[in-house]
């Protein structure tokens, strides 16, 4: 211990408070103050993101206090200063305590240190939830569950004012419909936290949670002292509101297990809100950037691959219906090959945003190869997606992009292939193939249409249909 806190004092650069509180505990030959004087220095490093956890591959050695620090090749065991402290009388016992009077590190929270440390240990483990589709509930539940071991004594919940958020169930989210708030729902002016006293005065969801205490307590469960449920806002707003409209998006719920001052209540929600709407904007930042295409602004073909499966489950499960459809820009070699890499770039992204304005906030697109795009269309019937299939061609087809070495502008034309769940296939593998086999169909007789896999013989023909344009 004694070598590890030397070496952190001549390599690290700390202030004057812990490097004085540090060799304070090395003159006195304190085995105990050396270990919270290292657990203040790690909390510091790692807060300064200068020292960092280090998992070794294959190595089952049950320590998991290996860090690096920035710049330094040696490997730091820091398990010493989490081990068990020696009993009060090894260490000094009441003399040692009066030693430390006019020690610098008097004043500070070591616990709060080793609650920080870990908090942030655990945000770079905080999941990259998919995008739509109970993304935005999964980014929350994860920030509740980061903050609950932090915050002693309460349990955090969220009500989330539309559904549109939460498309799949999550232990501490919920939503209802306005009639089914408490009465302070609905007089509580917007923008304002809400002190809730008694259990009664939760919504029923969260009421169901705690015990009723008027009846015989169950072992185990948690009891109510008192809550606060403050705005909580979304990182960006869909749109921007009118006038005197609200940006809330819902309410965070702090319920505590004690008896709380509702000022330091109110201070502790506000502070958790801003922290909930900052890690769900990183979260869904990171999520975009990993599975949007970077040249289009499309879905990439990773986030095809897992979403394509969950869409398919969905269709199974609400026992409803589903459309794939492939489509392959026809003749883009060439566009490459007469007018540049460039222009190339610029069909793919010009298509892609056709695709985009021209289909529902709820359908999907995805760029799954070079000139390949894969659209993923819910709660579509066969004859809608025929519909689709034609006015997106129509939508490309109408397009003229000009170049300013050639005279005559660019068309662009895209074959498509399409396939219905459940008649094509159950599996999202038979889906595809099938809706590639019907792709590959459309290229060979001619381009600029479309086939759709007919389970009863014959595929199905669509062709674009340029008079309504």
């Amino acid at each position: 211990m004694r070598e590890l806190l030397n070496h952190l004092l001549a390599v690290t650069k700390l202030g004057p408070q812990l490097r004085r509180a540090a060799r304070m505990a090395l003159a006195r030959d304190d085995l105990h103050r050396m270990r919270q004087v290292g657990r203040s220095i790690v909390g510091e490093l790692m807060r300064r993101g200068e020292l960092s956890r280090v998992r070794i591959s294959g190595r089952e050695t049950g320590n998991d206090a290996i860090f690096a620090l920035r710049g330094q090749d040696r490997l730091l065991d820091l398990a010493v200063f989490y081990t068990a402290d020696a009993p009060e009388e090894e260490t000094g016992g009441a003399a040692g305590a009066a030693d430390h009077e006019d020690d610098p590190l008097a004043s500070v929270d070591l616990s709060a240190q080793e609650r920080l440390l870990r908090a942030m240990e655990s945000a770079q483990s905080l999941p990259v939830p998919q995008p739509g589709n109970g993304g935005d509930a999964v980014i929350l539940q994860s920030v509740l569950d980061l903050l609950h071991p932090f915050i002693h004594g309460s349990t955090l919940f969220i009500e989330l004012f539309s559904g549109d958020f939460q498309t799949e169930e999550v232990p501490s989210l919920f939503h209802l419909p306005p009639e089914a708030r408490p009465l302070w729902g609905a007089t509580r002016v917007i923008g304002e936290a809400v002190w809730i006293p008694a259990r009664s005065e939760l919504p029923a969801p969260l009421r169901a949670r705690f015990v009723d205490p008027d009846a015989p307590s169950g072992e185990g469960l948690p009891l109510f002292a008192c809550g606060i449920a403050v705005p909580l806002y979304a990182p960006e707003p869909a749109e921007v509101p009118e006038a005197g409209e609200s940006r809330e998006t819902g309410l965070l719920y702090i319920l505590s297990e004690r008896a709380v001052a509702r000022d330091d209540m109110v201070k502790l929600g506000v502070r958790l809100s801003r922290f909930v709407t900052s890690g769900w904007r990183q979260r869904r930042r990171m999520g975009h950037l990993v599975h949007t295409d970077n040249l289009t602004g499309v879905r990439n073909r990773g986030f095809f691959d897992d979403q394509f499966g969950l869409e398919v489950e969905r269709a199974r499960r609400h026992e409803s219906s589903l459309v794939l459809l492939i489509g392959d820009i026809d003749h883009f070699k060439r566009v490459n090959d007469n007018y540049g890499h460039q222009m190339g770039d610029r069909v793919l992204k010009t298509v892609a945003r056709e695709m985009l304005q021209g289909l529902r906030r709820i359908d999907l697109v995805c760029r799954v190869g070079g000139e390949e795009f894969a659209l993923v269309l819910p709660d579509t019937g066969l004859d809608a997606a025929m519909e689709v299939a034609s006015r997106i061609q129509v939508r490309i087809g109408n397009l003229r992009l000009t170049d300013p070495g050639h005279a005559e502008p660019i068309r662009i034309t895209i074959s498509f292939g399409g396939v219905a769940f459940p008649e094509g296939g159950d599996d999202p593998a038979s889906l595809y193939r099938r809706a590639d086999e019907m792709l590959y169909l459309s290229k060979e007789r001619g381009r600029n249409r479309c086939h759709f896999w007919n389970p009863d013989g014959e595929p199905l023909l669509i062709l674009p249909d340029y008079r309504d344009s």
